[in-house]
């Protein structure tokens, strides 16, 4: 499908979304959510693309909300995704892995863009940071606060909340924000390897197991109760599949496993 705001590529199973207005820093405008949103649902619908990078064009990966648009007040969520959030993805659970590959200012809404994803990368001259308070807002409508208290220590996360200050990409590196920060040329071939991991192992193993990690993230207890019932839950799920076979067979015959998907 064409689209006038982001680029997609499909490779090896790998969806690559770009984010492609580098003349509003990447701005999240309505009609930039409606394509964003749109291609993500495909995705997520589609068996063959099994994870998802979303990087960008120019400086600066995502400036957040069209300022512009909400000044003119006519900034409006994708008709039908409302309950998808900001961003066009802030609220929605998707099942399968997203990977942010950051290169550039990655601030306001790009900072909860790249908390929503499961794994991030960023070239090593990309900056981070929540500068809302300093426009008289706060990073709370597309989830930022939510998920940065989750990811990153608790004084980290007040520094770039309440001080507004950008850090550095070793400093994100350095507080868990991102993966791995590395030198510009590397940050696709890093992010294709993450993407590729998942691709090649088996779809519902990789289902079940990120529905694990994000109840257990909720979850503190280790002592036989709430947290081992999810691992115990998620466990069933997965020795149910067909997959749960293939995989020790196929190392027994030393081939390829080749997943089914159920």
């Amino acid at each position: 499908m064409p689209y006038e705001t982001i680029l997609t590529e499909s490779r090896d199973g790998i969806l690559i979304i770009t984010l492609n207005r580098p003349q509003a820093r990447n701005a999240m405008s309505s009609q930039m959510m409606e394509e964003f949103s749109t291609e993500l649902e495909r995705w997520e619908n589609d068996p063959t693309e099994r994870a998802c990078i979303i990087t960008n064009t120019g400086t600066c990966f995502c400036a957040g909300a069209d300022l512009k648009e909400l000044a003119a007040g006519t900034y409006h969520l994708p008709a039908g995704k409302e309950d998808w959030g900001l961003l066009g993805m802030s609220k929605h659970q998707f099942k399968k892995p997203l990977i942010a590959a950051v290169n550039g200012v990655c601030v306001g809404g790009g900072m909860g863009l790249l908390l929503a994803c499961d794994l991030a990368v960023c070239s090593n001259h990309s900056t981070f940071g929540l500068p809302e308070a300093r426009r008289g807002r706060a990073s709370t409508g597309d989830g930022a606060i939510l998920r940065l208290m989750q990811q990153v220590p608790q004084k980290f996360a007040a520094e770039l909340i309440l001080v507004g200050d950008s850090i550095s990409a070793e400093q994100a590196e350095r507080w868990g924000l991102v993966n791995y920060s590395v030198p510009e040329a590397e940050l696709m071939p890093t992010a294709l390897r993450l993407a590729t991991g998942i691709a090649v192992s088996a779809p519902l193993a990789i289902e079940y197991s990120k529905a694990a990690m994000k109840e257990a993230a909720a979850c503190d207890d280790l002592d036989g109760g709430r947290g081992w019932q999810i691992m115990d839950h998620y466990q069933a799920l997965v020795n149910a599949t067909e997959d749960a076979s293939e995989g020790p067979r196929a190392f027994a015959e030393k081939r390829a496993p080749v997943w089914k998907g159920r």
